[in-house]
């Protein structure tokens, strides 16, 4: 059979069917119960056996393997099924070449196409000389849950559950997204020991508040020094960014601590740990100058990746989109994470994403178009085939 032939077998009523399917289910982070039960059916309808990974009552990770002959290189499609809450997003539904509702394109959709991709394979009886893997993940979202399914992925990775050579995130526009800096959300705390006076009574000069002022003029100035260095080809400059400010606990009375919280976004050659030093050691002598003292933390810290483009499975995916889409695929960079950060990092396993679209992700009326639903999967069946190799 030809790759055409194969590709030909992607059955795009389907896929928007399962996608309807998928999308209807109720799903948000903590609350995957229900969608793992009806993929993991969607997964045996189709043929294959199912390892269903516990990684908290009710809620699982799966893991599904096309057996290949045993001696070619492994292919991950994976994915997660969790979504942001519902919001004011509208109740599944089917307009035109159009699925509407919370977790279309982020990523049921996506999750739908990988699905139909080793559908296609399956029932072509091709055999390919390496495995190709279907995982899905839940806890992805919501910080609340830390990241528990992609985490317990890692742990089945290090411990040979499942494997695999190379791990194609089904998630993203239908670009190659290689790299992504890496991220950490940080507060910066500054704390007096001369306790709250009446404003009255303290120059202004001496005011906490004055000192914030000047910390934030140094964060923005450290920005401009960002954008006049290093650039990334993909993605380029590092940033810095605020999103909270407090202080104070009466309008006429000077603050006991100020903190400001916002994100830090660096190149791949520095660590996490490199990058809080840097800011403490930039908003240090602004903290001794107001006879204050500086604390500096982290959280949500992730370290960046970055996936050649030379690498063979994303030549493989190059190549496929080539043939469906009948354009040469872009290659992407992002400042922002996602779960190639923690698989590269916990795992060492080669991460990269290629998906239908994202371009409504989180969004109040989130969408995804079939036909790209369609030709995603057709690419990954491609891929696949071209990666792993026929037997």
């Amino acid at each position: 059979m030809t790759n055409e032939q194969i590709i030909a077998a992607v059955d795009v009523e389907w896929i928007a069917a399962r996608t309807h399917e998928l999308v209807e289910v109720f799903s948000v982070t903590m609350a995957e119960t229900e969608v793992c039960g009806v993929y993991e059916g969607m997964m045996r309808d189709i043929g294959l056996e199912v390892d269903v990974r516990e990684v908290s009552p009710g809620r699982n990770n799966l893991y599904a393997k096309l057996s290949g002959a045993g001696d070619g290189p492994a292919l991950m499609l994976n994915g997660h099924l969790d979504t942001i809450p519902v919001g004011n997003c509208p109740p599944c539904y089917r307009e035109g070449n159009r699925i509407y509702g919370r977790g279309a394109t982020d990523m049921k959709g996506g999750m739908a196409a990988a699905l139909a991709a080793v559908k296609a394979i399956k029932e072509s009886g091709v055999q390919l000389q390496g495995d190709l893997w279907l995982t899905a993940v839940v806890g992805h979202e919501e910080p609340e849950a830390k990241k528990d399914g992609p985490r317990a992925l890692i742990t089945d990775l290090n411990n040979q559950r499942v494997s695999a050579d190379r791990i194609l995130i089904v998630e993203g526009r239908d670009a190659l997204w290689v790299m992504s800096m890496g991220s950490m959300v940080f507060t910066i705390v500054l704390e007096s020991s001369e306790g709250g006076k009446h404003t009255q009574y303290v120059p202004f000069a001496d005011n906490p508040l004055r000192y914030v002022g000047e910390l934030i003029q140094r964060i923005y100035q450290f920005q401009i020094e960002l954008d006049g260095g290093s650039l990334h080809p993909l993605a380029g400059a590092e940033r810095i960014d605020l999103g909270m400010v407090s202080g104070g606990d009466y309008f006429n009375r000077t603050p006991l601590s100020c903190t400001l919280t916002g994100t830090r976004r660096w190149l791949p050659g520095r660590n996490a740990e490199q990058v809080l030093a840097e800011l403490q050691a930039l908003l240090e002598p602004i903290a001794t100058a107001g006879n204050l003292a500086l604390r500096v933390e982290m959280e949500h810290q992730r370290e960046p990746f970055e996936t050649s483009a030379e690498d063979g499975a994303v030549q493989a995916v190059r190549r496929a989109h080539g043939v469906v889409v009948g354009a040469d695929a872009e290659f992407v960079g992002l400042r922002i994470v996602g779960d190639a950060n923690l698989y590269v990092h916990g795992s060492g396993v080669a991460t990269f994403y290629y998906g239908p679209s994202n371009e409504t992700a989180h969004a109040d009326l989130e969408w995804v178009e079939i036909e790209r639903l369609q030709q995603a999967a057709q690419v990954y069946v491609l891929a696949a085939v071209d990666y792993c190799g026929r037997a």
